[in-house]
């Protein structure tokens, strides 16, 4: 019976250790807006780009804007918005909606030339 007792605390720790934390808990420095590079869609004959926004605890993936609407992208094929988290391993970002989205993490925001810049999924991000 004693055996179980100390099973129990063990197991919470595990679970409360393995859960995602909070984005920009974990590293402010994503906090803002983040363009990715230019790309041509031969489907829209366009060039566009792909958006990640992160503030407080929420984040924003916005895929294939037109860069050509004032100071902000637009006219975006999509749009997801859920609570930003990071994996344990600070390799996954996921974006927990009512279809929650994993990326990967290939580099965190780092400074270079006064501008920051990301890798997700493959892709160069400039903060805005």
């Amino acid at each position: 019976m004693k055996k179980r007792f100390y099973l129990i605390p063990l197991f919470l720790l595990l679970l409360v250790s393995s859960c995602n934390k909070p984005l920009l808990k974990y590293n402010s420095n994503f906090e803002g807006t983040w363009y990715s590079e230019a790309k041509y869609n031969s489907v829209m004959g366009k060039f566009v780009c792909d958006e990640f926004t992160f503030s407080g605890t929420s984040g924003t993936y916005q895929i294939d804007c037109q860069d050509t609407c004032a100071t902000n992208l637009c006219t975006c094929t999509g749009k997801l918005t859920g609570k930003a988290e990071i994996n344990q391993q600070h390799d996954k970002i996921r974006l927990n909606s009512q279809t929650p989205r994993v990326f990967v993490l290939n580099t965190e925001p780092y400074e270079q030339g006064g501008s920051w810049f990301m890798e997700i999924d493959g892709r160069t991000y400039k903060k805005q």
